[in-house]
């Protein structure tokens, strides 16, 4: 059983990457944007699991609802962004070519916002946003996976701008 259900999400996730390179028409954005949304909906009834935990507990959670995180940026939405000093991340499912594809055709883009506990370096932060385009990778991930978490909003779930 343990096996069908990892069976699943590696599925999951394969089909979450290679679906969003192959989008064409607003009709396919919507049918990914809906699955994208409803595992992201399931993971928001949690958010108080996340709270005072690493982020790579929460990236453990995201990847076994199937979800992928394929971009990180850093975020200024509390106003805590400073040049020594990162408070917040925005993290995103989807690839730059298609946020383009979605702003063009007015669609939404789901977001999740992090925010920390304690401050992270900012300009390491940029350094590797600037080195991998945004790409959520393992030497992001590794950056980001101790700090703690002190609040996650979920954002952009309801289709059209």
């Amino acid at each position: 059983m343990k096996r069908t259900f990892n069976l699943i999400v590696i599925l999951s996730l394969f089909a979450q990457f290679c679906h969003a390179q192959t989008i064409k028409t607003e009709e396919e954005y919507k049918v990914f944007y809906d699955s994208i949304v409803t595992r992201l909906q399931s993971v928001e009834k949690d958010t108080g699991c996340y709270i005072g935990k690493p982020f790579s507990e929460f990236v453990k959670q995201l990847d076994k609802y199937g979800l992928k995180i394929i971009r990180v940026r850093l975020s200024d939405s509390d106003n805590h962004l400073y040049k020594q000093h990162l408070y917040s991340i925005f993290i995103t499912f989807t690839s730059e070519e298609l946020e383009y594809f979605a702003d063009d055709h007015k669609w939404e883009q789901p977001i999740v916002f992090v925010h920390f506990k304690e401050i992270l370096p900012y300009q390491k932060a940029l350094s590797l946003r600037r080195e991998y385009n945004s790409s959520f990778g393992k030497e992001v991930e590794k950056f980001y996976s101790d700090a703690i978490i002190e609040s996650v909003r979920f954002a952009f779930m309801k289709g059209y701008l």
